[in-house]
C-alpha cells in the first residue's frame, strides 16, 4: 500500500513545527514524540541519540543513550542511559573507520547494524550521525492486541527519520562557510531587531545600549556576511537557513 499525500503531509507539517520550537533538545524532542504518537497511532514513541565510549575494558563499550519518549497516555519522559556491555550485543556496531570527526578521544565511532528494525507490533529507525560519531533512533511501539503496523506506517517514519537526519548532516556541512552559524548573542539580537524594521537608533534603545555600540555590532555584521548595506546584510541574513536542531551532545 502506497503512503498516503496527507499522511506525508502531516509528517512534513511535524517538523515544521519542530523548526519553529527552535534548536533546544528539550523542546523539541518531546514535542516531536507527543507528534509521532499522534501521528501514527502508536503507543509508546522514543527519540535519543546513542554514542559509544571507551572503558578500561578494550571488549566493553560504555553506551550512552539520551532522549525523549512518551508513554500510553501521553505523558513525555527525559531519557538519560548509560550502560556497560559488548558492542556485538547491542543493535549497533562500531565502524570501521575512527571517529575523527570529533575532538573526543574516548568516543568511539559507531552506526546501525540495520536502518531499520521492526514488524507488527514495533518500528525502529536509525539514522547515522558521523559528526559527532553517533546514531539517532527512533523507536515507535504498539501495545498487544492494538492493530497492527502497516507497511505504509514503517516507509512514513523512516521518510520522517531521514528528513529529520538531514538537517544535522546539513549542519555538519555548512557550519564552517555560514556567516550565520554560531553568532554572538548580541550580534544575533541585533540582527533580529533589524530584520523587524527597527533603526539602529530603536535597536539600541531596546536592547538598552548604546548607539555607537549598536553601530560597532552592525559593522561587524556588516564585516561577517561580506555586505556594504543593511538592505544586503538582511538580504543575505534571510537566505541562511534560520534553524538546525541541536542534540543533547
Amino acid at each position: 500500500m502506497p503512503l498516503r499525500l496527507r499522511d506525508v503531509r502531516s509528517a512534513f507539517r511535524l517538523l515544521g513545527e519542530v523548526r519553529e520550537l527552535g534548536a533546544d533538545p528539550n523542546v523539541w524532542r518531546p514535542h516531536m514524540v507527543l507528534g509521532l504518537r499522534k501521528l501514527v497511532d502508536a503507543a509508546v514513541v522514543v527519540s535519543s541519540e546513542v554514542h559509544f565510549r571507551k572503558t578500561r575494558d578494550a571488549n566493553v563499550v560504555r553506551v550512552v543513550d539520551i532522549g525523549w519518549g512518551c508513554d500510553e497516555d501521553g505523558n513525555p519522559w527525559r531519557i538519560y542511559n548509560e550502560q556497560d556491555e559488548k558492542p556485538e550485543a547491542y543493535w549497533l556496531r562500531l565502524s570501521q573507520s575512527p571517529a575523527t570527526t570529533t575532538k573526543d578521544e574516548d568516543v568511539v565511532a559507531v552506526k546501525p547494524t540495520k536502518p531499520t528494525y521492526g514488524g507488527s507490533s514495533f518500528i525502529l529507525s536509525q539514522c547515522e550521525l558521523p559528526h559527532i560519531a553517533a546514531v539517532d533512533q527512533l523507536g515507535l511501539h504498539r501495545a498487544w492486541g492494538n492493530q497492527s503496523f502497516t507497511a505504509s506506517e514503517h516507509r512514513l517514519v523512516r521518510l520522517f527519520h531521514l528528513e529529520l537526519a538531514r538537517l544535522w548532516r546539513a549542519d555538519a556541512l555548512k557550519k564552517a562557510s555560514d556567516p550565520a552559524s554560531d553568532l554572538p548573542p548580541r550580534l544575533a539580537q541585533t540582527l533580529n531587531e533589524l530584520a523587524s524594521g527597527l533603526s539602529e537608533k530603536q535597536v539600541a534603545l531596546k536592547l538598552e545600549l548604546s548607539p555607537h555600540t549598536i553601530h560597532n555590532y552592525i559593522k561587524a555584521l556588516h564585516q561577517r556576511f561580506g555586505v556594504s548595506s543593511r538592505a544586503e546584510l538582511l538580504a543575505k541574513a534571510a537566505r541562511t537557513p534560520a534553524f538546525q536542531p541541536k542534540l543533547s551532545i
